[in-house]
């Protein structure tokens, strides 16, 4: 995980938290929010998080991050598939995120699939 974190480090768009050890230990501790790694064999390429209900809100907040050489493949759109795939699942009625208004290529995949926006904040009924 050390690794992942020291290769999006600085990463303009993604900064929800901040890429500590202390955060990995938060991460590894979480109760009811979720925290999922994209491994290609040994190495994480990707993270998408649904954070909130450890702090008592009902509906998730939405994030992710794409290693810096696996960009572009398509990962993100797989990542808030499965990630809405988990919130219907725990029967939520809608996910947020947030998104900075410069990450055009975001939000058009957001757009896609199916998120209405608002002052960079987004949400999607499910």
């Amino acid at each position: 995980m050390k690794e992942f974190f020291k290769a999006i480090k600085g990463d303009k768009f993604f900064h929800p938290f901040p890429l500590t050890d202390e955060t990995i230990t938060k991460i590894l501790g979480a109760e009811k929010d979720i925290y999922h790694f994209i491994k290609d064999g040994n190495k994480i390429i990707g993270m998408f998080i649904l954070r909130g209900w450890d702090e008592g809100y009902h509906i998730p907040s939405f994030g992710m991050i794409v290693h810096p050489e696996y960009r572009g493949k398509g990962l993100g759109t797989f990542m808030l598939k499965e990630a809405i795939d988990i919130c219907k699942k725990l029967k939520c009625e809608k996910v947020r995120l947030t998104v900075d208004k410069n990450n055009k290529i975001a939000i058009n995949m957001y757009k896609r699939i199916g998120f209405k926006f608002n002052k960079g904040v987004g949400f999607k009924n499910l």
